[in-house]
């Protein structure tokens, strides 16, 4: 028997803000800031389990954040195959690219052979400074 997917005003507004997250990556805080900053009181438990779900069902990607003592949610847009590339994750602002270029293709692909390495591509990122900040520095 196939499960209920309910449609709770809490829902639409987290796919809301998930759809305006596109290109950058965010935390549960920055999702209960932005419920909270449209009436909705949601504990932190139905933010998590939210996320995890959505985890689960690919419609997004859990990274450790290099920001803050937590994870960066980025949304896994299907048409960019973010399982078949690394990503990466700006250290201060958390916008997070998609590495999709061939040579970094080739490098991964050399190392994994080379190394005997199989690399988990939607849990694996490179950290620094994204062009934005640098300048802002």
């Amino acid at each position: 028997m196939l499960q209920k997917s309910y449609h709770t005003k809490t829902t639409e507004l987290i796919s809301q803000f998930i759809k305006s997250k596109v290109e950058k990556g965010f935390t549960a805080g920055e999702l209960s800031e932005f419920l909270k900053e449209n009436g909705m009181d949601v504990n932190k438990t139905t933010v998590y389990r939210n996320l995890d779900k959505l985890t689960e069902k690919g419609e997004l990607i859990k990274h450790k954040s290099m920001i803050c003592d937590g994870f960066i949610y980025q949304n896994a847009d299907e048409e960019k195959h973010c399982d078949e590339h690394i990503h990466f994750q700006c250290s201060k602002c958390g916008t997070v690219v998609h590495l999709t270029d061939e040579k970094t293709k080739e490098y991964l692909s050399s190392i994994s052979k080379e190394l005997g390495l199989q690399i988990d591509l939607n849990h694996s990122s490179l950290n620094g400074i994204c062009p934005k900040c640098k300048t802002k520095d």
